[in-house]
C-alpha cells in the first residue's frame, strides 16, 4: 500500500497550524511523532496508526481557545473527515481516533480509562516528553504568558492531587511537566528522556529558590 498520504498529512498540518502558538503547533507534532517512532522501535505497534496519531493528536487546540479541555473532541471531528481524504488505511482510521481521544487521559484525571493499546500509550508518552526539558519549559511559560497565568505568586499551593492549578509557573513544573515523567507508560520512554527530565526538575528547584529568594520580606 502506498504512503503517500503521509507527506499529504504532514502538509494538512503544517498548513492548518501556520501561524498558531507554538506551545501546540506543527512543530510539537513533529518532535512528538519523532519521539513516537523512537519508542516503537522497541515496542510492538502499528506504525501507520502511531504515525498518523502523532500528528493529529493535537489538532483539535486550533480554533477552539475556549474549550481546550474537550480539544479531543475537536480534533476526533477533524481526522475523520481529513483521513479518508488522503487515503490514510480505512481499517486503521478508528484506532488513530482512538489516540486523539485518550493522548491526554491521565492517571490522576477523573476520567481516567486505562488501555492497553500500545499505539496509544506511545503517543502519551511522546507527547509528555515534549513537555520535558528546556522545551517543555519554554512550553509551558510560552503557555502561562498567552493565558496571563502568574510567573510567581507568593500564597502557598493549596493542598490538592488537582494538577493543573495555574498557581504559579514553578508548582505547575512541579505539579504537571515533572508528574508527566513519573506516569510514562514504558520503560523504555523514562530511559531517553531521562536527561530531559532531570533538566527540568533541576530548572524547577532554581526557579523556585530564585523567586523565593528574590521576595523574602
Amino acid at each position: 500500500m502506498s504512503n503517500n498520504w503521509k507527506s499529504k498529512l504532514e502538509k494538512r498540518v503544517r498548513e492548518y497550524f501556520k501561524g498558531y502558538s507554538g506551545c501546540h503547533d506543527y512543530y510539537h507534532a513533529e518532535r512528538t511523532l519523532k519521539y513516537a517512532l523512537e519508542i516503537s522501535k522497541k515496542i510492538q505497534a502499528d506504525r501507520d496508526i502511531v504515525y498518523a496519531g502523532a500528528l493529529l493528536h493535537d489538532i483539535g487546540y486550533k480554533n477552539n481557545s475556549k474549550d481546550e479541555g474537550d480539544h479531543h473532541k475537536f480534533g476526533i471531528k477533524i481526522a475523520k473527515k481529513w483521513l479518508p481524504e488522503i487515503g490514510f488505511p480505512e481499517g486503521k482510521i478508528g484506532e488513530v481516533l482512538e489516540i486523539i481521544r485518550l493522548h491526554d487521559n491521565f492517571s490522576w484525571g477523573h476520567n481516567y480509562e486505562p488501555t492497553e493499546k500500545n499505539e496509544i500509550k506511545i503517543i502519551q508518552d511522546a507527547d509528555r516528553i515534549d513537555a520535558l526539558g528546556a522545551v517543555g519549559i519554554a512550553r509551558f511559560a510560552m503557555y502561562f504568558g498567552e493565558k496571563r497565568y502568574p510567573l510567581y505568586d507568593p500564597t502557598p499551593p493549596p493542598k490538592t492531587k488537582v494538577v493543573w492549578l495555574n498557581h504559579d509557573l514553578a508548582d505547575q513544573l512541579r505539579r504537571d511537566g515533572i508528574k508527566k515523567y513519573e506516569n510514562l507508560n514504558f520503560e523504555y520512554s523514562k530511559k531517553i528522556s531521562k536527561t530531559q527530565y532531570n533538566y527540568l526538575k533541576n530548572f524547577y528547584k532554581t526557579l523556585k529558590k530564585e523567586l523565593e529568594e528574590a521576595h523574602l520580606k
